[in-house]
């Protein structure tokens, strides 16, 4: 990813989409803010739905908060499977990288980006707690009259210059 801008020749993008679970996987948001200008002509826009980093800190359950936020550093996890339980793995360590909200609109601030919108969903993709229930967009939240919590988030950030 990081080499993206090289890989595909240096050509420019309208729109440049990351998504889902994608950065847990990304060590650097700061290099991955610029790789991510890089590929935008001026004017485009980078379209990121992420599941929110506030969920990484609760429990199975979703009931109590048991991480640290602002946990620096990496994870890594030792598992047969992956979180899909396909097949067994033949390397079974994995390192994810938790970066918490702020720290993903400074890296694409920092990179001559400008947050055009920042949404906190009380939805997400999957029934990730066991309270969560299915809802009229297909989507998982939890029940009325249960608090809530951002589950995820989507942002778009527009690449500044040119007269645009």
């Amino acid at each position: 990813m990081y080499a993206a801008v090289e890989a595909l020749g240096g050509a420019r993008f309208d729109i440049v989409y990351t998504g889902r679970g994608s950065l847990i996987w990304l060590p650097d948001l700061v290099r991955w803010a610029r790789v991510v200008s890089g590929l935008l002509v001026d004017g485009g826009a980078l379209y990121l739905v992420e599941f929110h980093p506030l969920t990484d800190t609760l429990d199975d359950d979703g009931t109590r908060v048991v991480e640290d936020y602002f946990q620096p550093g990496a994870e890594t996890f030792d598992s047969p499977h992956t979180y899909t339980d396909g097949p067994p793995l033949t390397r079974t360590v994995s390192v994810q990288w938790l970066h918490p909200l702020g720290e993903v609109v400074t890296a694409l601030a920092g990179a001559g980006l400008r947050i055009a919108f920042l949404r906190e969903h009380p939805t997400t993709a999957f029934q990730r707690y066991p309270a969560l229930e299915r809802d009229e967009t297909r989507g998982y939240a939890f029940p009325e009259g249960h608090p809530r919590i951002p589950l995820m988030y989507s942002l778009r950030a527009v690449k500044e210059g040119g007269g645009h």
